[in-house]
This record gives structure tokens, sequence and C-alpha cells, in this order.
């Protein structure tokens, strides 16, 4: 019955179905069909206890937040902030790029959601005025790699779970990484700015 879990996960997956509940909905119609009931309930006992811990209740809280804000426009008031601090230097508008990453990293904690959320806004700004389209998307994708190492951050808190670690040491801990990420990100887009092929911006 093992090599059977592939193909109807894939079913699953074909008919659209979330891949959370393909991987729930597989085994458990395989063990039904073997006869083995007794052993459905007990896989889904072992899954809600896996689940069952409060530390791992933040990282759906933290994408809600970052979801909310995202809507309700701080997005927009991030990029807005960042420009007024870093837009008069020269290659501003990477600059802005990098800053509102390590902004919304505070906000999210994902890279995926500050490359979507920043992206589709920076990126034609940056193609208008004059960068490439290859460079707005490398300083972008560079940058979103901050969401994960400053705090709040997903992955810190199934590590700490997983290893028994603190979360507010690692949250601690990631600050100074992030923030020397974006501090070198900034100096190369000066550099590329300054004598690279965007000194004309």
């Amino acid at each position: 019955m093992l090599v059977w879990f592939l193909p109807v996960f894939l079913v699953f997956l074909m008919i659209g179905l979330p891949v959370f509940f393909g991987l729930l909905a597989a085994p458990g119609i395989l063990l039904w069909m073997n006869g083995q009931e007794r052993d459905i309930t007990l896989l889904y006992r072992n899954v809600y206890n896996g689940m069952d811990s409060f530390p791992l209740m933040a990282i759906p809280f933290f994408m809600l937040a970052g979801e909310l804000m995202n809507k309700g426009g701080i997005t927009m008031r991030l990029v807005e902030f960042a420009q007024a601090l870093m837009g008069h230097f020269r290659g501003g508008l990477a600059h802005v790029n990098v800053l509102s990453s390590m902004l919304f990293a505070g906000l999210s904690g994902s890279a995926v959601a500050d490359t979507s959320a920043l992206g589709s806004m920076l990126i034609p700004a940056m193609e208008k005025q004059g960068y490439t389209r290859r460079f707005a998307a490398a300083i972008t994708a560079a940058s979103s790699v901050i969401g994960p190492i400053i705090p709040p951050s997903g992955i810190m808190i199934i590590y700490a779970y997983v290893m028994g670690e603190s979360v507010a040491a690692l949250f601690l801990a990631g600050i100074i990484p992030g923030a020397m990420v974006g501090i070198g990100l900034m100096l190369m887009c000066l550099t590329s700015a300054l004598m690279g092929p965007n000194r004309h911006i």
C-alpha cells in the first residue's frame, strides 16, 4: 500500500487540494483501504500532538499580521519612509529597495512575502529610473533574504522549537547580522552607482 501514497497524493494536488490537506488525506485513505482504521486515529492524534505547541502559534499570527499590514497600505508607507531617508543618495532607489526590505522583514519574517510585496512596486519603478530589469530583480531578491534573519522570523521559531533554544535569544541574535547584510547591499548599490553600470543613475 505504501507505493500508492505518491499517486494518491499527486491526484489530490491535481484537483487543487492544498498540500497540507493532501498530506493528511492520502495516508488516511490508504490506511482505511487497508483496513487499519485504528491506525488512522493514531496518525491524526500524532499530527495534532505535533502541532499542539504554543511557540508555533506565532508563525501563522506573524503571517496574518504581515498580510493585514500589507492590505492596510503599510507597505507603501514603508517605501515612502525609506524614500525620505535614502532617496537623496546616489543610486537612491536601490537603497530604498534594501531599506524597505529590512523594514518589511520586521513585519512578516518571510522572504517570499518580502519579494512579492515590494518587488511588484519597486522593480517597475527602478526600471523607469534607468536601472536594468536584471539589476532591479537581483537587488530585490538579494534584499528579501534579510526577511528570515531580522526578527520576527518563522524559521527561527521552528528552529527554537525543534532544538529547545530560546526564541528571544535567537531574535536578538538576528538583528546585527540582518543589519550587516542590509548595509553590505547598500554599499554594493553605492559602488554600482559611483563606478559601475548604474553610474548614470
